[in-house]
């Protein structure tokens, strides 16, 4: 696929972050998360589909297998939903990739909700063309079909630049709630508490000796000289290198200081 021409991306409320789980499988047309709610998690497999054009048959039935392939590995774990821009209906056959996607969803008994208002997506820029090819699929066993509140397909709107509209699932399911992870770090050591006299000895002391045995391995003379700098630290510094366990909430750590610094080095 060209670079700009198209992609996949899923996004969330970093309030959810201990939720989600970001899995490999997938590739430039598709993208997957593991959400964990309920009873049964929800594998969400995000697709872009090959677009209408000269050989894009088999793009479209390589892509259709590899979304086939994910949903065997996860179906008797996961709640599996399928969503995106199919580009191709459920709602006519007209084209091509119309008949080899409703083929695809009978044959592993995949489909649209009833709650889903039949209703076009896609309005070409030619102003001619249109249809409904965005989509939220289903096992049809799944029990996910239940929790189903409601499919909304948004109507055109001026400040949509899109082809698309924007098409909405609502469920009515419960995040199971996960318990915030304790990692272990080691804390900074407090230079205000050290004893400069101690620390100055121990490495004039170690260092000619250190000097005089390297054999000019750069590694190992690295490695040899931190561990010097700890034992200087460790004589010297009440407390030296302990562990601590925090909790942290969500993967990644971001705070007042850190955005300030990131402004200014954008701004340099």
């Amino acid at each position: 696929m060209k670079r700009g021409y198209g992609g996949v991306a899923i996004i969330w409320k970093k309030e959810i972050n201990e939720n989600i789980k970001e899995l490999i499988d997938g590739g430039n047309r598709i993208q997957a998360i593991h959400i964990q709610q309920g009873d049964r998690p929800i594998y969400l497999i995000n697709v872009y589909m090959p677009s209408d054009s000269k050989n894009a048959d088999i793009e479209y039935k390589d892509t259709l297998a590899q979304i086939d392939e994910m949903i065997e590995k996860y179906k008797d774990t996961n709640e599996i939903i399928v969503c995106g821009d199919m580009n191709g209906s459920l709602h006519r056959s007209s084209t091509p990739h119309d008949k080899i996607l409703q083929t695809f969803c009978k044959e592993k008994c995949i489909g649209n909700s009833e709650k889903c208002p039949v209703k076009e997506t896609f309005y070409h820029q030619n102003g001619k063309s249109k249809g409904q090819i965005d989509y939220f699929l289903f096992k049809s066993n799944s029990e996910i079909i239940n929790k189903i509140r409601q499919i909304d397909v948004l109507d055109t709107d001026p400040e949509n630049t899109s082809d698309h509209v924007p098409v909405i699932l609502t469920l009515n399911s419960q995040l199971k709630k996960v318990r915030e992870k304790a990692t272990t770090i080691i804390a900074k050591p407090k230079w205000t508490d050290c004893d400069h006299q101690i620390y100055k000895e121990i490495i004039n002391k170690d260092l000619p000796n250190l000097m005089q045995k390297s054999k000019g391995i750069i590694e190992q003379d690295i490695r040899n000289l931190e561990k010097l700098l700890h034992k200087a630290g460790e004589a010297a510094i009440p407390k030296y290198r302990r562990k601590i366990k925090i909790k942290s909430k969500g993967k990644a750590i971001w705070n007042e200081q850190i955005d300030k610094a990131s402004k200014q080095s954008k701004s340099i």
